[in-house]
């Protein structure tokens, strides 16, 4: 799937935050176009029963089916930036509002977020990392909300690959593996490990391109 916006610069500030006109097929395309790495990182908290998770950054949220059929009780919190993401994403998943499984909340301008500590069994988040201003200052907020032994993981592009993207020009920063290590290590998480994939997306005229992703895992 092709991106609804040909000019690179105004394509990366909506990845950010999709608003206006085009938030909901920028909604559309980050789906489509991240659902692989998503499900992945998913598939790579091993969710368990009564599992109370948090997402930062879930778009229009039509992954939740997926995350959902994990394991039986799940109870899920999920962050965003964009108002209109939060809008799509209760639209699209209000059945499990309803069963009050689900709560979608917007992220405050601070970027910090507002939760009693060891309140979550496990964090996701995916292709966000590279838009948080402090980093390490948000993984030490995530440390604190979960629980002992409660899992981070982080699903994201090759730091060289991301980098050479014509829309990641502008607000996007990439960190390496051993960069990402270095500060989760600090705030306290350990067993730090990285699993390695690949995928072929549609790139400009159509063309295939193969993009290297990663999951990365670490522990309370």
């Amino acid at each position: 799937m092709n991106p609804p916006i040909t000019d690179y610069l105004a394509l990366g500030r909506q990845l950010r935050c999709p608003e206006g006109t085009l938030a909901q097929e920028i909604g559309d395309y980050l789906f489509v176009s991240n659902r692989n790495m998503i499900e992945k990182t998913i598939d790579t908290l091993a969710l368990a029963q009564d599992d109370h998770v948090l997402e930062i950054g879930f778009g229009n949220g039509k992954h939740l089916p997926y995350l959902f059929c994990k394991a039986k009780d799940i109870h899920y919190t999920g962050v965003e930036l964009s108002a209109e993401m939060i809008r799509q994403a209760k639209a699209n998943n209000n059945v499990f509002i309803r069963q009050k499984r689900a709560v979608f909340l917007k992220e405050n301008t601070k970027e910090t977020l507002s939760f009693l500590p060891s309140s979550f069994h496990a964090y996701f988040s995916v292709n966000t990392y590279y838009f948080i201003n402090d980093l390490k200052r948000h993984f030490q907020q995530v440390y604190s909300y979960l629980i002992q032994g409660g899992k981070l993981c982080l699903g994201y592009i090759d730091k060289a690959f991301g980098e050479r993207m014509p829309f990641t020009k502008e607000g996007f920063a990439f960190y390496s593996h051993k960069e990402l290590e270095d500060m989760l290590l600090s705030v306290g998480f350990t067993n730090f490990r990285v699993h390695s994939f690949t995928e072929d997306i549609a790139g400009r005229g159509n063309r295939n391109i193969t993009r290297p992703f990663y999951v990365a895992m670490a522990n309370k």
